[in-house]
């Protein structure tokens, strides 16, 4: 399916009034050259099919900085970590006009922002080797930093811990496990050699993908010392038990991973996009895309995926999209160095045919309260016995939660979703029983 249906309300018995959540914009962040200071952001109208290179540029009359690293949305604002510039600018995500900054320190090398709650993010620092604590009410970095490993980069917030990948160009291969309630390091995983992106899988699991290691250099640096290169890969690893429960050993690997929406795929850049299921760790024979891509992020909603190409990395790069099966679908232009790909999504009202069993034997209503903080019950019905999945998503189409996940009898049921480690915002609930699924929104306001 192309986009997901979020709220069906069944009015009469032969229409369906629904929300649908589509693709609006594509933000990519250009990271320009290093030290030069021509760092831009490309925005692409996915309807309009139209691209615009340097709209920070255009809505504030300064250029945004040396290295856009990458783009999050935080609290209804677009936060974009300028990494050589040592901050996070925050734009309005309709005008783009500067609505805040975050600041750190002289030789500080912000990588990524990830939101704990409404008042609180982590920020890695590549070269710190620590994690900064920041205040999103004050705008501003506390004092508070978590040691972790060498180089950390990417991180993933999953129920009450994020999990920041040490990347350490490739000479480091662990996974911190960091409460947030305590900042303290809970547990280490240690999978491939340069781990980066992960994501949620099913059966609590995360997916991450390691890039490798090109190995240890003679004392003047003039040659790799043979046999001390490792392999990148692609690991699953538990997160209750932290044990690692498969991997892939691949000869490179970029930095970037994607999961469909019914966490039975997994996507990598590795001469160019590869698949994995996720049932067997089995990796397909063909690559789904072939191509040298620099960057690729993968819209789990309609089930796309966005590829960037750096060209001559002085010059205007490209970005293209591809559908599930490998087809060019468009393309555009962006600014130098395309790197991360950002997806923003618009909630659209459609009126549909109804099929009166499938409403009324396979159910899932409203959550309520809603919008509620920080618990909501959630109640659905099964037409039959059977296996059910019933799952929370951000926004953004990334599975934060699993609530039920086996067998039940058929009749209605009632589980209770707790918001309490989560930020403010709209989220997606997914009920599934294998043929077929219904996932609506829910809206949590602290």
């Amino acid at each position: 399916i192309s986009t997901i249906l979020i709220a069906a309300v069944a009015l009469f018995s032969s229409v369906t009034f629904a929300q649908e959540l589509s693709l609006k914009e594509v933000l990519v962040g250009n990271e320009g050259n290093f030290t030069v200071g021509n760092a831009t952001i490309t925005q692409y109208d996915f309807d309009n099919q139209t691209s615009t290179d340097g709209i920070f540029f255009n809505a504030n009359g300064v250029g945004i900085g040396d290295v856009v690293q990458s783009i999050t949305e935080i609290n209804d604002e677009i936060y974009i970590v300028v990494n050589n510039s040592q901050k996070i600018v925050i734009v309005n995500p309709e005008t783009f006009v500067q609505t805040g900054q975050i600041t750190f320190g002289a030789g500080a090398s912000p990588r990524e922002i990830v939101a704990i709650s409404d008042e609180k993010a982590f920020v890695t620092d590549l070269f710190g080797n620590y994690v900064n604590v920041v205040d999103l009410v004050s705008k501003s970095v506390t004092t508070d930093t978590i040691r972790v490993g060498k180089n950390p980069d990417k991180m993933l917030k999953h129920g009450d811990y994020v999990y920041v990948a040490n990347n350490g160009f490739g000479s480091d291969s662990t996974i911190f496990k960091v409460d947030i309630a305590s900042n303290a390091i809970a547990d280490t995983i240690i999978v491939n050699r340069g781990p980066a992106s992960m994501v949620v899988g099913s059966n609590n699991s995360i997916w991450v993908v390691s890039q490798g290691y090109s190995g240890d250099y003679n004392d003047d640096f003039t040659a790799i010392i043979p046999g001390t290169s490792r392999l990148g890969g692609v690991s699953r690893f538990d997160v209750q038990t932290g044990n690692v429960i498969g991997m892939i050993e691949l000869v490179s690997a970029g930095e970037d991973i994607g999961i469909n929406e019914d966490l039975t795929e997994v996507y990598v850049n590795s001469g160019g996009i590869r698949k994995v299921f996720t049932n067997n760790m089995d990796i397909a024979g063909d690559t789904l895309i072939n191509g040298s891509f620099y960057s690729f992020s993968f819209d789990a909603i309609g089930n796309r995926f966005f590829t960037s190409d750096a060209k001559t990395f002085s010059s205007a790069g490209e970005v293209k999209y591809f559908d599930s099966s490998g087809s060019e679908l468009g393309s555009f232009n962006t600014g130098i160095i395309p790197g991360d790909i950002y997806f923003m999504y618009e909630m659209t009202t459609s009126i549909e045919p109804e099929s009166t069993d499938y409403v009324e034997n396979f159910r899932l209503s409203q959550n309520y309260p809603n919008p509620f903080n920080p618990s909501t019950n959630i109640e659905f019905t099964t037409p039959q016995n059977g296996n059910i999945k019933l799952e929370v998503y951000s926004i953004t189409g990334q599975l934060i939660t699993t609530l039920v996940d086996g067998y039940l009898n058929a009749g209605t049921h009632s589980v209770t979703f707790d918001a309490s480690a989560f930020s403010s915002g709209l989220y997606l609930y997914r009920l599934w029983n294998g043929t077929s699924s219904i996932t609506k929104n829910m809206t949590l306001i602290k």
